[in-house]
């Protein structure tokens, strides 16, 4: 082992908000990190390529399941002992799986670091996965996705991305899996996942706070650095059709209110267009009362309680969506108010008043993020995640303050769709 190798990185711009220091673990860990002496706070996140990418279509929800069990026991501490030694120092420590990572976390004061730093260590290397502590994740898991499937914005969710993407994709299911596949997984499958997949290859650590970065460094590398496992094979997101126009309408009973979405598959957020079609989404359905959708299908006309607008660009192409919340006596309704909406909008293109708005807007969000040592940490994490260069804090104002009407409009004819190229998601109670 050769120890760890660190650099600094800070922006050419004297103005720089973000002096980000970099180093690489004896194992190859890269190490990102930012000090802020002004509270006696340390955040740091370790982000693995372990995801439901990984999960075979019988056993949907293992990485998920396998990523909350971490914490259940190790082979040196019981569930109830974790628990004890972190809730004793105010710390939060867990691990969690989405779509593209797994990433297990720590919170606490400068003081306790190496308390939470051998915790974090003990969670990541060895997990046992008690039987009895995973059955009762399992039979939460399960309470959860029945909750879910009597929900009707959490069953419009399912079913607008079953209509989205073709079966086997891996954006269409659940990545904490659903009722027939959880109850199948195996206290033997989680050990085994752990064994096969959990590894340093491809992973990276963002650390914020009260640290000096060299000492951490090498405390992460005698915590670490030994840390040898499989390489994950990376697996890319394929490509998905765009769906054809078709609506589905999933009825639950008991209910009082209908949720309807409204879109289709979009971009990945590496697209050229993004940072456009970003500022013309917040126009539309984000800004304020939620943009001109806000304005006109709930506060005008009244045919919403609520209403939004998203677009979920990530490593794939994500979709994008309008949600509402309505009676179910305006549903029809409310889409004819959407509809006419999206092709005013995407035919006339915003103003200059409401780019300079959302321009505003834009950059302002950005620098509150920057006010919390967690906050940081996730713009960094975000940074290495979609490879935008550690320079992005400083680089961002001056690219959403570039961008152009005309670039914007012709961003939100190229992605947003007319409505006869959407699918549409209600769920609601049975028709009377």
């Amino acid at each position: 082992m050769t120890g760890p190798v660190t650099t600094a990185m800070a922006s050419p711009s004297r103005a720089a908000r973000l002096a980000i220091s970099q180093a690489v673990l004896s194992n190859g860990i890269r190490v990102y990190g930012y000090e802020n002496h002004a509270t006696p706070i340390i955040v740091f996140r370790l982000a693995l390529p372990v995801s439901a990418l990984l999960d075979l279509p019988e056993r949907a929800g293992l990485a998920s399941l396998t990523a909350s069990g971490m914490n259940r026991g190790t082979t040196s501490r019981t569930f109830a002992e974790i628990n004890e030694a972190s809730d004793g120092a105010g710390m939060s420590i867990g691990a969690g799986s989405g779509r593209h990572q797994t990433v297990i976390s720590a919170r606490c004061l400068q003081e306790d670091f190496s308390l939470a730093l051998g915790l974090f260590a003990d969670i990541l290397f060895n997990p046992v996965f008690p039987d009895q502590e995973i059955a009762q994740l399992k039979g939460q898991l399960m309470t959860g996705l029945r909750q879910s499937d009597n929900d009707t914005g959490a069953v419009a969710s399912r079913t607008f991305r079953e209509l989205c993407y073709p079966a086997g994709h891996p954006y269409r299911q659940r990545t904490q899996g659903d009722l027939v596949t959880v109850p199948g997984l195996t206290v033997e499958h989680l050990r085994e996942f752990h064994r096969d997949h959990f590894g340093p290859a491809g992973g990276y650590i963002v650390v914020g706070g009260d640290f000096d970065f060299a000492h951490t460094v090498r405390e992460f590398d005698e915590a670490l650095g030994h840390w040898s496992g499989p390489t994950v094979t990376q697996h890319d997101i394929p490509s998905a059709p765009q769906p054809e126009h078709q609506r589905r309408d999933v009825f639950l009973a008991g209910k009082t209110q209908s949720d309807l979405i409204i879109g289709r598959t979009c971009i990945k957020r590496s697209h050229p267009d993004f940072y456009a079609l970003r500022i013309a989404n917040m126009i539309l359905g984000r800004l304020g009362m939620m943009g001109r959708l806000g304005e006109t299908v709930r506060e005008v006309r009244g045919l919403a309680y609520g209403i939004s607008s998203d677009l979920d660009a990530g490593i794939g192409a994500g979709p994008w969506s309008v949600r509402a919340g309505v009676n179910p006596t305006n549903i029809d309704a409310a889409i004819d108010g959407i509809k006419e909406v999206l092709h005013r909008f995407r035919d006339g293109g915003v103003t200059a008043e409401e780019l300079d708005r959302a321009k505003r807007f834009s950059v302002g969000s950005m620098a509150l993020q920057l006010e919390t040592n967690d906050g940081v940490a996730g713009a960094i994490a975000d940074m290495v995640l979609y490879g935008l260069g550690l320079d992005y804090i400083d680089r961002y104002p001056a690219i959403v303050e570039g961008l152009a009407l005309d670039e914007v409009n012709q961003a939100a004819s190229r992605h947003l769709p007319r409505f006869e190229e959407t699918v549409v998601a209600v769920c609601g109670p049975p028709a009377t």
